[in-house]
């Protein structure tokens, strides 16, 4: 028995033991019944429960819950309560599949009308469909509320795994390339929003490219969304990093580098780079994509000021609502998502290092992240420029410390000097 059935089995249930009605409250809501009458049936069942009133065949008919006459065959056809949860379940897995229906079906038909329409943005409305399809998918996996010990078991149990790779010499995410931010953060792990920011010429794209390769030779799969440079571009100096070629040479075609560059063509790292999307949705959906199709651990956006969202509000609110939908985004994906972003010009009009405030004008960037770094360029008349990463923001860990960097520029590499504290 399915559909419409099953919600009979559910109400004659209910009907057969009032007091398991509990039990499913949370489950089930009155829209997810198909049948009128099991719909009529519910929704004055748990009126009667709330306010507190026995609930049996006569007092359902006065609620306005349907025929005394109907509603006793479905508790006489009704096999107990003993399975009510399984029952309750399938009645909303057939509800939620109704729902995917309607909206994939007003998707198509919207994308229908599009091709009537020569204004229309028939490409955006593919990736919406797209990112439907893939919500769709997602949402088979339906989170439910869980009991308080349950997660207490869960959470313990991490927190062991993560002491034993710690202690173990391991990172207890994907590596951040550098040992001293290691020890810091333990690595990029669990659904969390990082923020990447800096001037430009900071080297954030290089170093967000080493850290997206590095997981994937390690064998985390990696999507990387690059708006700025295009995928050659970004693959040249990742080409550069690992065999330490000269970036610009290889770039201009010199043989000499070309030729050393030809171990690349044996790699087959789980590394996948999007240079063609521009706005959220197509975003969105894309890492949707990689998560479900590719299984990525971590999804890399180089950069967030220049991510198109439709719309009229403002840029700081544009970049706020960004914001927050890359923090959701990655809740609901259980996976690090690491944004790259441009910082506040004043860094380098009063020549300091960058502050959290720096970032204040990407709307709600600050508040929405669980970390933020700065990657910084320390320049003085009389010394060579040196440079700095600074985590400024952990919300689970320390923070306010400063890695000084080795830049190895030519073949964009990047690794420390040393640790230090925080300097007002």
């Amino acid at each position: 028995m399915i559909g419409a059935d099953m919600e009979q089995v559910v109400i004659g249930a209910l009907l057969a033991e009032p007091d398991s009605f509990p039990r499913i409250a949370d489950q089930l809501q009155t829209e997810d019944f198909a049948r009128a009458d099991c719909r009529r049936a519910f929704q004055a069942m748990r009126r009667l429960v709330t306010d507190g009133t026995q609930v049996d065949i006569w007092a359902l008919e006065a609620a306005g819950g349907g025929q005394a006459a109907d509603l006793g065959r479905m508790q006489m056809n009704s096999a107990g309560a003993a399975n009510l949860e399984h029952y309750a379940g399938l009645v909303r897995t057939a509800a939620r599949r109704r729902q995917i229906e309607r909206d994939l079906m007003a998707a198509l038909t919207r994308l229908r009308e599009s091709a009537e329409s020569p204004g229309a943005d028939q490409p955006l409305l593919v990736e919406e469909l797209a990112q439907k399809t893939i919500s769709a998918l997602e949402g088979q996996r339906e989170a439910t509320t869980r009991p308080f010990q349950e997660l207490v078991q869960e959470t313990l149990a991490e927190a062991r795994q993560v002491h034993q790779k710690r202690t173990s010499g391991n990172t207890a995410g994907i590596s951040t390339t550098l040992p001293c931010l290691n020890e810091l953060t333990g690595g990029f792990h669990g659904p969390k929003l990082i923020v990447l920011g800096g001037r430009p010429g900071t080297f954030k794209t290089a170093y967000a490219a080493q850290i997206a390769t590095e997981a994937a030779i390690d064998g985390f799969p990696v999507g990387f969304v690059s708006l700025e440079m295009g995928a050659t571009e970004l693959v040249a100096r990742v080409i550069a990093n690992r065999l330490k070629i000269d970036g610009a040479g290889l770039s201009r075609g010199v043989p000499e580098d070309v030729h050393a560059a030809q171990p690349a063509l044996t790699w087959e790292w789980p590394l996948y780079i999007e240079d063609q999307l521009s706005s959220w949705p197509e975003i969105a959906s894309r890492i949707m994509t990689w998560r479900h199709r590719r299984g990525i651990q971590l999804a890399v956006i180089d950069y967030l000021q220049i991510v198109r969202l439709p719309g009229k509000s403002s840029r700081f609110e544009k970049l706020g609502e960004l914001s927050r939908e890359a923090k959701l985004l990655a809740k609901r994906l259980g996976i690090p998502i690491l944004l790259l972003a441009q910082i506040s010009r004043d860094v380098e009009k009063e020549n300091r290092r960058p502050l959290l405030s720096d970032i204040r004008e990407c709307g709600n960037v600050e508040q929405d992240a669980d970390v933020v770094m700065f990657t910084h360029a320390q320049r003085a008349k009389d010394r060579p420029v040196t440079y700095e990463l600074i985590l400024a923001k952990q919300r689970n860990g320390p923070a306010r410390e400063v890695i000084k960097l080795q830049i190895d520029a030519p073949h964009y590499r990047i690794g420390e000097l040393w640790e230090q504290g925080w300097e007002e």
